[in-house]
């Protein structure tokens, strides 16, 4: 019975598979006629459309879904609403009703009768028309309605900035029918499109002096008359001044130009009428077909854009060489003078580039979506990875084409500075590797196969152009350009016009080349894993190869000789190691990947030498100013520093430090200094050890060593403090949740070389500091927590610290709350010790710990000195009240709320207000007190320099306060945090 009932339901699986994988393809054909006028003083389109849709597949429709795109930007409701604010955009929720856009007055039939149709209960850009009668298989129907779009001003793709119009996804369409179902989703900002291929016919109607720019074929004479005279005119323009702008009135004449073109899926038009415009003309390399292309750009970068025929005819001639021949006969590139570089059939937008080579890439990168989405009309929105990343692979391969010497800096760099960068050697292509590298390392690198909405934007660029443009020219450098020609040009003639998926492209490959793929297909693409290829030890005329990474893949192997290449084999990949032969025995040197292919997590193991003792050693390199890491040696990144302080004076000395980008597993900073005033030696280190688990729990392990010497006192009283650390970082829920969890584990022990500063005898301290921090990073409303506790000789503390920012309508300006309760847990000296809460942020007095730097740590506020300013520096904890006060020192408990508030105007004022209750005495309740404080904060750089003035306070702490000083100046007091300029806390905080 049991044995019937698994052979039941696997023949159930077995039809249901055939029925959902094994369906014939089949694609609908959607044809449109638009007639649509531009009213460019309310930023109006008027319009109507009329669509034939015929069914072509094998099922009857009852109903069809129909994208309106321009309703993204009608409220804050909308998906692109949410994912703009996901992704640290608050320039769209902040917006005026009337810079934003939408589409109505649709009034829908079918065959010219009334139907049903309705909005998405969820997304208001997409509705659902319901057929009167079933569409059978092989019928089609007409489908017409007017509409009537509010361009929205410039937050995506649709926008209109000063009279330039951008003019795309801006006409109802109906979603896509494939053999998986219909495909309507709503309108993203990152994320693309979709759409049925068919016929347009657009007619535009618009003020007679724009300059227009369309899908398709022009075909008014008249129009190309003029833009040949604009041609001419543009061609006798030797500078193109970037601040003279060519302001025109719209003239009441109107003039109605006519696009067509076929075999096309979607439909953008752009008008300017500051366009300058350039024509020129390229052979196809087969068919030997002539393509005119266009170029039409303002006086902004117009100098840059002189070159742009050359660089749309080159992006056409390439990608039809190695692809197959484009197949429309217009190939246009306009400047956008807000939302730029995308793509549409037969014409792309470009935005600011910032150098002739930058402008290149973004040019022949937008051409050539013609192919990787014009005409293999990609499912772009779930596949992003087929349209971005093979895309992306053949912008690279063009540069190395044209270019063969090309560099990474020449987008925006000079060579003076690439080598002062350490960058110097890398070509174009490895600015992709190092993107990739910097989340990879990490591991938070995001697998390249999901769909767009899956990721957050830097992901979104990290994990799909770049990644896979590493991915896919290791695949072509396994296979040689011949294969790889081959096999992507009969992809390409298969599947032009019509909608290929990830298996249609691996099917072929693994046809074409007789073996399975699944390493690349499934493995690279599809998942995290990372290769990882070693040279272990040579022996006997063989190298024993070790596969440390996670994916079993063919690797190259190259001998050199003098620094020339002898040979380059590509081996089989493996699991575990292997012992292969040596590829050249005259050859002094063995690399793994030599030519950079493959997307190697650790090109350090690759090399090995025939020869010498130490044959895996990396040559010492000392590099003024590095960052980048140098794979060839172990690089030593140096620089001469000048340090202050009130009691070191001047020190100088220097800083000697590992690579920056990306994340090592072993990093360090050494900061040597010498004090001319103190005849002595000062300085810094600071050694972490990186563990990066393979589990859904741990994103990483930081195991640290610092060590600190600095004086803090004259007559050269000196502390040493040295501080291991343990600390962890959680995996997050997933790659766009903004909640991150933390937890720090350090040991303090410190000597000082005066015991007389303190109040105890020691001259030595350990202390144990341990901290658990949640954020939640959001871009509305961002807070954290931290739960902290310290113990030390004496004493057991514990606090909780709150940060809420409750967000205004610019970025940065808000509401910002701080909450902070501490208890001690036990303290063996009840009435007095240096380790109670204080109100007051601490001074350097205070910072037993030597956690903060300050420039003057000893200074007393209360004594006059000529180094008073220096003694207002404080740490705003604790109570984090600004006024220095000796109220509110307690070893029982204290408990503070800290408010303060931008302005709406732009202006760094901060009103703040401090209150608070404490339990000066241990166990006993009568003994609280309740204090408050206000004044103005002046935030120059916010959480690192600011300047706090004082206004009202309790009368208590009012009267202590005159009492220590009269003079209001010496009240001021100043927050100098040192410890949040520290450029490699910076760069690791960048969010690429």
């Amino acid at each position: 019975m049991l044995y019937r009932i698994i052979y039941i339901l696997c023949l159930f699986l077995l039809i249901f598979y055939k029925t959902v994988s094994g369906q014939e393809y089949f694609q609908q054909e959607v044809n449109y006629k638009i007639n649509v006028k531009l009213d460019d003083k309310n930023n109006l389109l008027i319009a109507d459309e009329t669509i034939e849709y015929i069914n072509n597949s094998p099922d009857t429709l009852k109903f069809i879904y129909f994208h309106l795109w321009p309703n993204a930007y009608k409220n804050n409701q909308t998906a692109f609403a949410k994912q703009y604010l996901e992704n640290g955009y608050l320039y769209f929720k902040n917006s005026e009703e009337k810079d934003r856009g939408y589409i109505d007055s649709l009034d829908f039939k079918v065959n010219n009768e009334n139907i049903f149709w309705e909005y998405d209960s969820v997304y208001i850009d997409i509705c659902k028309l319901h057929l009167n009668k079933p569409l059978k298989p092989g019928e089609k129907i007409i489908i017409t309605t007017p509409f009537y779009v509010k361009i929205p001003i410039s937050f995506s793709r649709l926008a209109v900035a000063q009279n330039a119009y951008q003019i795309s996804q801006w006409y109802p369409k109906p979603a896509v029918y494939d053999k998986y179902g219909w495909h309507q989703f709503p309108y993203l900002d990152v994320g693309e499109f979709y759409s049925e291929f068919g016929l347009y016919d657009v007619s535009i109607t618009i003020p007679k002096n724009y300059i227009v720019a369309a899908t398709g074929n022009l075909m008014n004479d008249e129009e190309k008359e003029w833009l040949e005279n604009k041609v001419t005119e543009t061609e006798k323009i030797t500078n193109f001044d970037n601040d003279k702008i060519n302001w025109q009135k719209s003239v009441p004449v109107f003039k109605t130009l006519r696009y067509t073109e076929n075999n096309i899926h979607d439909f953008a038009w752009f008008a300017n009428k500051k366009y300058h415009v350039l024509k020129g003309e390229v052979e196809l390399p087969h068919s030997k077909r002539k393509v005119t292309t266009w170029a039409m750009f303002t006086n902004i970068e117009g100098n840059l854009w002189k070159r742009s025929i050359e660089y749309i005819n080159d992006a056409v001639y390439y990608y039809s060489l190695w692809y197959g021949d484009y197949p429309y006969n217009n190939c246009t590139a306009v400047f956008g003078e807000s939302y730029g570089g995308m793509e549409y059939p037969t014409i792309t937008i470009i935005d600011e580039a910032g150098s002739d080579f930058s402008l290149e890439t973004i040019i022949i990168h937008e051409v050539g979506h013609n192919w990787f989405y014009g005409v293999l009309g990609f499912n772009e929105r779930e596949h992003p990875w087929l349209d971005e990343g093979i895309n992306t692979f053949s912008e690279v391969r063009y540069i190395n084409t044209k270019y063969p010497d090309n560099k990474i800096y020449d987008l925006y760099l000079n060579e003076k500075t690439a080598k002062f960068l350490g960058i110097e050697k890398y070509q174009y292509k490895s600015i992709n590797e190092f993107y990739y590298l910097i989340k990879a390392r990490i591991n938070e690198n995001i697998a390249s196969s999901l769909h767009s909405e899956k990721y957050i934007e830097t992901d979104y660029f990290i994990s799909i152009y770049s990644k896979v443009a590493l991915d896919f020219n290791y695949l072509m450098n396994y296979l040689g350009e011949e294969k790889f020609d081959n096999i992507m040009q009969e992809f390409y003639e298969k599947w032009k016009f019509k909608h290929p998926y990830p298996d249609d492209i691996k099917n072929i490959f693994e046809e074409k080349t007789g073996e399975n793929l699944d390493w690349f297909f499934e493995d690279i693409i599809k998942t995290t894993k990372k290769n990882d290829y070693k040279i272990s030890k040579m022996k006997n005329e063989k190298l024993l190869i070790k596969n440390k990474g996670q994916i079993i893949s063919p690797f190259s192997i190259t001998s050199l000789k003098n620094n020339k290449i002898q040979s380059t084999e590509w081996y089989q990949g493996f699991n575990e190691q292997q012992w292969i032969n040596i590829p050249d025995k005259e050859c002094d040197k063995i690399i793994i990947d030599y030519s950079l292919d493959i997307p190697d997590i650790n090109r350090k193991n690759n090399i090995i030498k025939t020869f010498g003792i130490f044959k895996k050693a990396e040559p010492f390199k000392l590099k003024f100013l590095g960052i980048i890491e140098n794979p060839d040696n172990t690089q030593i990144n140096f620089s001469p520093l000048i340090g202050w302080n009130n009691y070191n004076k001047l020190m100088i000395g220097s800083i000697f430090y590992g690579a920056v980008i990306p994340t090592q597993k072993l990093e360090y900073q050494i900061l040597p200094f010498y004090s001319y005033e103190n005849k002595d030696f000062a300085g810094y280190s600071n050694f972490n050890y990186y563990i990066f688990p393979n589990n859904n729990f741990i994103q990483n392990i930081k195991i640290g060593l610092s060590s600190s010497r600095y004086a803090f006192y004259y007559d050269n009283v000196n502390f040493q403090k040295f501080k291991p650390n343990i600390n962890i970082e959680f995996k997050k829920k997933n790659s766009k949740s903004t909640k991150e969890n933390y937890l720090y584990n350090d040991l303090i022990y410190v000597t000082n070389s005066s015991e007389k500063l303190y109040n105890d005898s020691t001259v030595y301290s350990y202390f144990y500091n341990g901290r658990f921090t949640h954020e939640n990073n959001r871009t509305l409303n961002p807070y954290s927590v931290n739960l902290n506790i310290q113990a030390g000789k004496g004493f057991v503390k514990s606090w909780i610290e709150s940060f809420y920012t409750i967000s205004y309508k610019k970025p940065k300006k808000g509401f910002n709350i701080r909450l902070f309760a501490g208890k001690f847990l036990y303290n063996a000296d009840y009435y007095y010790g240096n380790y109670n809460f204080r109100l007051s942020g601490w001074t350097g007095q205070n910072d037993y710990t030597f956690e903060n730097v300050y420039i003057g740590r000893m200074e007393n506020i209360i004594n006059e000195s000529d180094n008073h300013l220096l003694s207002q520096q404080f740490v705003k904890n604790d109570g984090g009240f600004s006024v220095y006060t000796l109220l509110g020192q307690t070893n029982n408990w204290l408990a503070s709320i800290n408010l303060n508030t931008t302005l709406p105007f732009l202006i760094p004022l901060k009103p703040y207000l401090n209150l608070a209750a404490y339990n000066y005495i241990h166990n006993s309740p009568k003994s609280i007190q309740y204090v408050f404080e206000s004044g103005i904060e002046i935030s120059i750089i916010p959480d690192i320099f600011e300047i706090y003035f004082p206004v009202l306070m309790s009368e208590d702490i009012k009267y202590q306060s005159d009492f220590i000083t009269d003079n209001y100046w010496q009240k001021i007091r100043f927050i100098l945090n040192f410890n949040e300029l520290n450029p490699f806390k910076l760069i690791k905080e960048i969010d690429l």
